[in-house]
């Protein structure tokens, strides 16, 4: 009796494991085919858009190269306060300046360290004329590049990396990025960019001013300072000017962005993108630009970087041989190797970076008289 007991136990046993593991099966057959249904329906969306991307640009060519350019959809994490450059351990203070009726832009005034911040100061001029003592003191305009804003984090780490060796930093979000209100537009940014100039200039008028572009940036500071030479007599120029990971033009920058050598698989996608390029103002000519602006000019650019390939610069420089009037300052060519392992948005953290930035002759101050 009792063996019979044992018997249907031990059945039942191996009855509830089987079930178990039947179970599993069953699970893990039904999860296997979730990731394969979810791998499919990406890979056909992704072959549709490439398939529907001429068609698209046709249609709506000014509306997607604009975004593309301008990626203003990438405002911001929510869960982070853009109002508070202390949260990334930065000590400055967050201010705005309206250039615009209707457009107001965010800026960071980030200072060293030793600087004790007073936030009740309401304007840019305000702190400018609290924090900067003498007119021999450099100041720094960041210009970021396409997505993010002034408050992405390798951004921050950079304010970081400036001002610990002296410098004041001014970094601006052009309208439609982060909180700053309005639609971007080339001309849009440049306007920003000018205002925030001006202002800095009606407090600082004599100190020296270095204009840093990165990435898109690079673009809008070299259309900035065409401006100022070319239009703006009453101001001091700027003392220099470093355009970090440059693009040679815009159609150089779209052919090689990452997005497009995907795209670039529909032999037809090109030719659409020509042709919208012809309606669409997007014009940023840097190669032309970087040879003719009378000041100090340093390029610097990191041979993994993937974004905007080593190339461009290559481009760049074969240019400025061939076109940059002799008599102009020089513009200064700055490699970092590959094996620095920086990238596109990471220059800052290669180890020779403030050796290479304390060489810069526009941002060394003379001796205060």
């Amino acid at each position: 009796m009792d063996n019979k007991k044992r018997i249907k136990k031990e059945v039942y046993i191996a009855d509830d494991e089987e079930i178990i593991i039947v179970k599993k099966k069953k699970k893990s057959s039904i999860i296997i085919r979730i990731l394969i249904r979810a791998f499919i329906s990406i890979g056909i969306f992704i072959l549709s858009f490439i398939a529907l991307a001429p068609f698209l640009l046709q249609v709506y060519g000014d509306v997607i190269l604009t975004k593309m350019f301008f990626q203003t959809w990438s405002r911001y994490y929510p869960w982070i306060d853009i109002t508070k450059p202390n949260i990334f351990s930065l000590n400055g203070v967050n201010v705005y300046e309206q250039t615009e009726p209707n457009v107001t832009v965010g800026i960071w005034y980030v200072t060293p360290s030793a600087i004790e911040i007073d936030h009740s100061l309401p304007t840019l001029g305000d702190h400018l004329k609290r924090y900067i003592k003498s007119n021999d003191q450099p100041i720094i305009m960041y210009l970021h590049g396409q997505d993010g804003t002034r408050a992405t984090h390798y951004r921050a780490n950079h304010y970081r990396v400036m001002t610990a060796f002296g410098n004041h930093i001014i970094a601006l979000d052009y309208r439609g990025y982060g909180d700053s209100t309005g639609i971007a537009s080339v001309n849009g940014v440049v306007h920003d960019v000018l205002h925030v100039f001006k202002a800095i200039r009606q407090t600082c008028p004599e100190n020296p001013i270095t204009i840093w572009g990165h990435s898109m940036g690079t673009g809008v500071a070299l259309w900035t300072m065409n401006n100022l030479f070319q239009n703006i007599t009453d101001l001091k120029k700027p003392s220099g000017l470093v355009l970090e990971a440059p693009f040679y033009n815009t159609m150089q920058g779209f052919v090689s962005y990452p997005l497009t050598r995907i795209l670039k698989v529909n032999p037809y996608f090109m030719q659409a993108a020509l042709d919208s390029f012809t309606t669409v103002k997007l014009d940023f000519p840097n190669n032309e630009l970087i040879s003719s602006l009378p000041l100090p000019i340093v390029v610097i650019h990191s041979e993994d970087d993937n974004v905007i390939p080593y190339f461009h610069v290559e481009l760049i420089q074969d240019y400025v041989k061939q076109h940059r009037d002799k008599n102009l300052p020089s513009v200064r060519f700055i490699t970092v190797p590959r094996s620095a392992a920086c990238g596109h948005n990471h220059i800052y953290s290669y180890p020779k970076f403030q050796e290479i930035v304390s060489d810069f002759s526009f941002l060394k101050r003379s001796p205060s008289t």
